[in-house]
């Protein structure tokens, strides 16, 4: 008889986290987010990643998140994403690039040179540089991590 063995969540100290290169279109930006499994054993994703703001003296900034989809993509929905160690999950993080209600007109918000990044069900987060603008008094989008 062969037992299987449940497979476990992946943990913050699990992953590596890495944004990739911006895009931008009609004033919105947006930055894939990867999730490398650098453990040792197979662990899965599931859901969301939290996401939050810091300036250069990892002070917190205002910052909203929207789990779902962006201006740029991500209809899909969850699924769990099982990671072998060296393999990635994905995401998206949008966020506008032109001043809103109450911002100023030159300059929408201040500097963001962090980017606090919490993987799905975890309570810890990995800092990651970002140094970016981020509109709308710092509301972002992100739809739930897939394989990639």
């Amino acid at each position: 008889m062969i037992v299987a063995t449940p497979i476990p969540r992946c943990h913050t100290a699990e992953l590596r986290v890495t944004l990739g290169r911006e895009g931008v279109g009609l004033g919105n930006a947006e930055r894939p987010v990867y999730f490398r499994n650098v453990g040792r054993h197979v662990c899965f994703v599931y859901g969301y990643a939290g996401f939050g703001l810091e300036d250069a003296q990892h002070r917190v900034q205002r910052s909203q998140v929207h789990w779902g989809p962006t201006y740029f993509g991500g209809y899909w929905k969850k699924r769990r994403v099982v990671l072998r160690p060296g393999q990635s999950a994905r995401t998206i993080l949008a966020w506008g690039h032109v001043s809103g209600p109450g911002e100023n007109q030159y300059q929408c918000e201040p500097i963001s040179e962090w980017l606090e990044v919490t993987p799905p069900d975890e309570r810890t987060f990995v800092r990651v540089r970002f140094h970016d603008t981020v509109c709308g008094h710092g509301f972002m989008s992100s739809p739930p991590l897939r394989a990639g």
